[in-house]
């Protein structure tokens, strides 16, 4: 979900790709990437506010993990309609809304309140990552949750943006190309450490029942891009009322060469909006 002017990668048609290929598999990793997160159960009976959507794969798990409602948002109309088709296949009976909207389209005061808001990997993808981050936590009622993911800041992150700017506003073929050559560099990198690119490949477990080669394209696109550290994260969310209740952070290897992870916070709201 991205909200910058001009070039925006297409992250919509990448989830619309990914979501022919969920199955019971990939939506019970979804549920214990979600149970990672929330693991005394803060889900069941809570209303549960997705912020980019994406394919739909964390809204349905949140869903099967007993959450009372969820709304799902998310800036691309090819994701909206992903989700949309996703939870009207995996769960029709249960209570959920899909809109699309911005993060910045949410109104704290004209939003009903839900217990918990998440966002894996978008609001560096918004342009305004701090903006955005604020917008969430100004959603949050008091005792309720805020869980995101943020990109970890890397040495070449400059460069990565540079790359994903150019890649964003390619063709097909240009991207392709890309793809190839960073799964070649990649493949070298899994041989020089001992390991056998093919059987990683098809090893690959996502904590979101995602799959490499769909992650490797979002990794590549996904323009506008910004990234932070756990330091800020922390410090900015507690100047917003929130305390950290646990956090996963995962440095990215080689100094970034290959690209960075996201780094995973749940906090909790202490004080009033």
């Amino acid at each position: 979900m991205s909200e910058a002017a001009g070039i925006r990668f297409r992250f919509g048609a990448n989830w619309q790709s990914f979501a022919a290929e969920i199955g019971p598999a990939r939506i019970a990793e979804a549920e214990a990437g979600l149970r990672r997160l929330f693991p005394a159960g803060e889900i069941e009976g809570c209303r549960f506010l997705d912020i980019g959507c994406g394919s739909g794969l964390s809204a349905l798990a949140a869903l099967r993990l007993g959450a009372a409602h969820v709304s799902a948002i998310d800036l691309d109309a090819q994701s909206v309609a992903t989700t949309q088709s996703v939870l009207r296949k995996f769960a029709s009976a249960a209570s959920w809304d899909v809109q699309q909207k911005s993060v910045f389209d949410l109104a704290p005061d004209a939003e009903r309140p839900h217990g918990i808001l998440y966002s894996w990997g978008v609001l560096h993808h918004t342009g305004r990552m701090w903006d955005a981050l604020a917008r969430c936590c100004a959603l949050v009622p008091d005792g309720g949750r805020l869980a995101a993911a943020l990109y970890r800041r890397t040495p070449i992150c400059g460069l990565w943006r540079v790359e994903k700017r150019f890649y964003a506003g390619a063709g097909p073929a240009a991207q392709k190309t890309v793809r190839a050559l960073y799964k070649t560099a990649y493949g070298a990198g899994l041989l020089a450490t001992g390991r056998n690119p093919a059987h990683y490949v098809a090893g690959y477990k996502s904590a979101r029942g995602m799959d490499w080669h769909h992650d490797v394209h979002d990794w590549l696109g996904g323009y506008p891009y910004e990234s932070t550290d756990p330091e800020a994260v922390r410090d900015f969310l507690a100047r917003h009322g929130f305390a950290i209740e646990r956090m996963f952070e995962r440095p990215a290897a080689a100094k970034g060469l290959f690209g960075s992870h996201c780094d995973e916070y749940v906090a909790v709201r202490t004080t009033g909006r």
